[in-house]
């Protein structure tokens, strides 16, 4: 879909084509209407000349005094004609040569004006009258080549035309400046919102114009309800798993009384405890972040790390980090804390000594957790790789988190793959993300 600016620069530009096209028709036409309207006064002018020209001898014949008619009217083909009609005769110009003019159907005192072809087809504008003198009757016809006249009216539409055309497009200039600043406001809106995606600003600006303001107002209240309802469901999984802890501590209580080592009641209070232990790591990961924003290794990686060495404090694990993606990646921060959360947990859980972390960038984003644990059975390494499978409850020590872990990635179009590690001889998580995902 085009942009508001080029749909707007494209509706102004037909406007002004439809404008400037309709004002060259009418500016073309009022000239040429003016420029005939002003050769036929000019021809009403000769014909009176004609007129005192005429006269008749005492057998009533027409003569012409040619010492009043202008020398344009005898030289051949000049582009001035004229026909005088008498009973059955017709008196030519010279310049006619053996040409006829039409004759036009007049009333006396009025004028008739026409267009026709005239000697090498020249276009001839023709005013007609009939007139009577000393009792005789006539008509009396005068043309005019109109080839200069629209030679001339030809180049004004040049003219015209080509001034049409640097207007419009100063016109256009004009609008496509004023159309980007007064479109300002949205390219801020949408910088702000790109930063708010990366998580640098929590809420958009108001300073915006009038007609924005309800957008943007509307998008803030969303922003802070999303907030509000992510913190509230945080709290609400930290308050529950709080709430399970003692009652689950009375039932192992009362399981133990029982002196029964093979109490269904033991196994079960040992993985709600899980379950809520888990809970609760989630909510000491993600602390209190805004909705959206986005993960950085530069700056959330070592508070990840130190968070996690809290929850293993009798444990003393050396990791090794080797990052060289200083850019933050477009995946939400609290679904790149809750993956690499559970999959540093679990290389915690199971590590000896040793973990290590890599990300490197080739054609694809590529991230490895490396332990020197116990590994797994590469038969489990099937079973762990299969989609759907709950790796918590299918495979011992190693999965707690896994399918979570492999639902994030997937819903990032990501890949999540499970090895032995050939540099620390333990488990080895390996996620793929594809090229576009930077």
């Amino acid at each position: 879909m085009r942009s508001i600016q080029s749909r707007l620069t494209l509706g102004l530009l037909i406007s002004l084509l439809t404008i400037f096209m309709a004002l060259w028709l009418l500016v073309s036409y009022s000239i040429q209407e003016l420029a005939e309207n002003y050769t036929a006064s000019r021809l009403h002018h000769d014909i009176e000349t004609l007129l005192n020209a005429i006269e008749f001898d005492q057998q009533d014949n027409l003569t012409l005094n040619q010492e009043r008619i202008n020398p344009i009217y005898k030289r051949p083909f000049s582009g001035h004609y004229y026909t005088i009609h008498y009973n059955q005769t017709i008196f030519r110009s010279r310049s006619l040569w053996d040409q006829k003019l039409q004759l036009q159907t007049t009333r006396p005192g009025t004028y008739t004006h026409a267009h026709q072809k005239g000697p090498d087809a020249q276009p001839l504008i023709i005013v007609s009258s009939d007139f009577s003198k000393q009792g005789k009757t006539f008509t009396i016809s005068v043309a005019e080549d109109l080839n200069p006249l629209i030679e001339n009216i030809q180049q004004f539409k040049n003219l015209f035309a080509f001034i049409a055309a640097i207007a419009l497009s100063i016109l256009l200039l004009i609008q496509i400046l004023i159309l980007r600043h007064g479109l300002g406001p949205l390219k801020l809106i949408s910088n702000e919102l790109a930063e708010l995606e990366q998580g640098h600003i929590n809420k958009l600006k108001s300073t915006v114009p009038t007609e924005l303001k309800p957008v943007v107002s509307e998008i803030n209240h969303l922003l802070n309800i999303l907030n509000k309802r992510l913190k509230r469901s945080r709290d609400a999984l930290s308050d529950l798993s709080h709430a399970l802890k003692k009652p689950l501590t009375v039932l192992h209580q009362l399981s133990q009384q029982t002196n029964d080592q093979n109490s269904p009641i033991d196994s079960q209070v040992e993985e709600m405890t899980k379950l809520t232990d888990r809970i609760l790591k989630r909510a000491r990961l993600t602390g209190g972040i805004q909705a959206g924003t986005l993960f950085s290794f530069e700056q959330d990686l070592p508070l990840l790390l130190k968070t996690i060495t809290t929850i293993y404090p009798h444990k003393n694990i050396e990791i090794n980090t080797e990052i060289n993606i200083p850019y933050p990646l477009n995946i939400d921060r609290e679904d790149m804390l809750e993956l690499l959360g559970n999959l540093i947990d679990n290389a915690y859980k199971w590590a000896a000594t040793k973990i290590q972390f890599n990300i490197t960038q080739s054609h694809n984003l590529i991230i490895k957790i490396e332990d020197d644990g116990p590994g797994c059975q590469p038969e489990l390494l099937v079973q762990l790789a299969k989609r759907g499978v709950r790796l918590d409850e299918k495979t011992q020590g190693h999965g707690f988190g896994l399918a979570i872990s492999a639902d994030i990635v997937s819903d990032y179009k990501g890949n999540l793959s499970f090895h032995q590690s050939q540099t620390l001889g333990g488990f080895m998580v390996q996620i793929e993300f594809p090229s576009n995902f930077q």
